[in-house]
């Protein structure tokens, strides 16, 4: 006998089940990094649109199709890209997502034509709205939610989650500075393009293998043209709203046609044995409540933030790199929140915590409401962290909240209804108050008007504080 034939193999390592990962705090950098990408991505190409505007020599017209077909994109095709996660298995369709970011990314960058930058912005919305409700489907897959131990582990992974994504649009806005002054606004492009496919390669060995494809799992593409096409045109019936008029016969024309699709949709999935978004996911009080607090809050806190902005530029003559500083505070105030909302959830239950940072949130606006152009520190430092820490501590809780009711099979489904309410809440709320804005004493540029539309900004708030007692739970989740 050889001495190959006598030589003792090593040991296998014993194969992981499915949901099971080696490393679940890489796995979850992995994530986090992801959201991270996405946000870091969005701030950062604002940043270079005049950039762009001015090395094609493009109209304001044309110049917002680069940002409105990302969110055209993103808002329409969330509820797909949720459910593929769900049909076609996770990591593979997390990977899809990043490959697809990747090659966008570098279309933007190499791009000669402005025709071609709006499709790439639209490739990164679609994959966006594919990566965005996988990963967290996927944070909910490897941390699961049976015992408290295992209850605490997933809450403080998604304070980790909320609080590193909140600090990526942030960093866009400093780093498409200094990328669009040093190396021009290609580079706002090329910088997703090592980030986004590392990830790629990293996802096959850290995230959980998936599981056998069912044999009755399909896609239904009736229901996919249906729901994708009415998001859509709720989406750009609402972007157009801002410039039009939430009153006008174009955005009533196409916000009553999206409802109708929308309304088609939902009956084709009440029919069907397999569907693309399965209600039963709305049956939980829960999942119900995170929705309506999601969409309610993200009507608030992106038109504030967007306000915030330009009232700190044209009414307190700050520069925009200046701006992006000021602004700073609501970041830091969610990025601590987000981080000690899973203790206190498992301390005082989701309802104590979502009606503490509403209540917080609603006051910071009130008192924000009080602006007459005075110093920044004497009028704006204040109720920006109380409007941060507030968010942070609700941003947290709706995800669990919107994540642990539903069957592992369907958290596809809720992760991407979730981050829709999200998207169709920042540009409804950005549509509506604009509007008042623009009819506020003073106009929408005084001191006056960007008040008026800071205390509006409070209605929401406050109808949330409402669905919050009606549905979220008083108990931590089991």
């Amino acid at each position: 006998m050889s001495l190959t034939e006598n030589r003792i193999s090593p040991p296998r390592a014993p194969r992981l089940p499915a949901g099971r990962v080696a490393h679940p705090a890489a796995a979850l950098a992995l994530l986090v990094s992801s959201h991270f990408m996405l946000n870091l991505d969005s701030a950062i190409v604002e940043v270079a649109l005049p950039t762009i505007k001015n090395s094609f020599g493009v109209g304001l017209s044309e110049l917002s199709w680069v940002v409105n077909a990302y969110v055209l994109a993103f808002g329409g095709f969330l509820l797909l890209g949720g459910r593929l996660g769900d049909i076609l298995g996770r990591r593979r369709t997390f990977t899809g997502g990043l490959v697809l970011f990747a090659l966008a990314s570098l279309l933007g960058g190499v791009a000669t034509t402005p025709e071609l930058v709006v499709v790439a912005r639209a490739a990164q919305g679609l994959a966006a709205a594919v990566i965005s409700p996988t990963a967290l489907s996927l944070l909910v897959q490897i941390f699961p939610n049976g015992t408290p131990a295992e209850r605490a582990r997933r809450n403080k992974a998604l304070g980790t989650l909320g609080a590193v994504a909140a600090t990526g649009g942030s960093a866009g806005y400093f780093l498409g500075g200094v990328l669009t002054d040093t190396l021009g606004w290609e580079a706002t492009f090329l910088v997703n393009v090592p980030i986004a496919a590392g990830a790629a390669v990293c996802a096959g060995r850290l995230l959980p293998r998936d599981e056998a494809r069912a044999a009755h799992a399909r896609l239904d593409l009736v229901s996919a043209l249906t729901g994708c096409t009415g998001m859509t045109l709720l989406v750009y019936a609402l972007l157009g709203a801002e410039s039009a008029g939430i009153r006008t016969p174009r955005t009533v024309g196409f916000a009553a046609l999206a409802l109708v699709l929308l309304g088609l949709f939902v009956l084709r999935q009440r029919r069907s044995d397999d569907p693309l978004f399965p209600l039963r996911i709305l049956k939980h009080p829960a999942v119900r409540g995170a929705n309506a607090v999601a969409a309610l809050i993200n009507m608030a806190i992106s038109p504030v933030i967007f306000f915030l902005s330009l009232y700190i530029q044209q009414v307190l003559a700050y520069s925009p790199f200046a701006a992006g500083i000021a602004i700073l505070p609501i970041v830091v105030s969610i990025t601590v929140a987000s981080s000690l909302t899973g203790r206190l959830l498992d301390r005082h239950g989701p309802r104590a915590v979502t009606v503490t940072g509403l209540t917080l949130f609603a006051a910071g606006l009130v008192w924000l409401s009080q602006v007459s152009g005075d110093a920044y520190w004497a009028q704006v430092l204040g109720p920006e962290c109380l409007i941060g820490f507030g968010g942070g501590l609700v941003f947290v809780t709706f995800t669990v909240c919107g994540t642990s009711g539903p069957d592992d099979q369907d958290s596809g489904a809720a992760s991407g209804v979730l981050t829709t309410s999200q998207k169709i809440g920042s540009a409804a709320g950005l549509a509506v108050l604009t509007g008042i804005a623009s009819v506020a004493p003073g106009g929408a540029s005084a001191a006056s008007g960007y008040g008026f539309a800071f205390l509006a900004a409070a209605v929401p708030v406050l109808l949330a504080v409402a669905a919050s007692a009606r549905w979220i739970p008083a108990r931590p989740q089991q």
